[in-house]
């Protein structure tokens, strides 16, 4: 009985290890434009948003050379909408862009803060930074299309 109760607990460990280890995926071949676009649909905004151009991307993210390709919408009525998908260099590089975006939305905050409280909330509680593989993107927005375009970025992923 302890001989199959350690091969037991031996096994369940083995499993718990393994299961671990394929948290990362290997690049997907994603088109970011159109993964972009159809975010930035199921996010149905509120209001107008303008694709960003290279010239104008460079002002809202700091995007270094471990951006290989990206697609940025934002909102031209100064509302919390935002969908930005980027694909990296290298999957390696992932907290970089991660970190890119996180000072996309303390930029945010800093910009919305004592001038449009709720929008300030909506960066503080609706942003969603998501990752897989080489692909990095930033999401802010209401409820329930905030879901929605999550719910488009994982089943491409997937």
């Amino acid at each position: 009985m302890k001989r199959f109760l350690t091969l037991l607990l031996s096994l369940a460990l083995a499993l718990s290890l393994t299961a671990c280890g394929g948290q990362d995926k290997a690049p997907k071949d994603v088109d970011i434009n159109q993964l972009a676009a159809d975010m930035l649909e199921a996010l149905a905004p509120m209001g107008e948003t303008m694709e960003l151009s290279d010239a104008t991307a460079a002002n809202y993210y700091d995007m270094d050379d471990f951006v290989k390709e990206y697609k940025v919408y934002i909102s031209t009525m100064y509302i919390a909408e935002e969908v930005a998908v980027f694909r990296l260099t290298d999957a390696d590089k992932k907290k970089d862009g991660e970190k890119m975006v996180e000072a996309r939305i303390s930029d945010l905050k800093a910009g919305f803060d004592n001038y449009l409280p709720e929008e300030f909330q909506t960066v503080s509680q609706n942003s969603l930074v998501l990752s897989s593989g080489d692909i990095v993107c930033y999401l802010v927005g209401y409820q329930p299309g905030l879901d929605a375009a999550k719910a488009v970025f994982d089943k491409a992923m997937a």
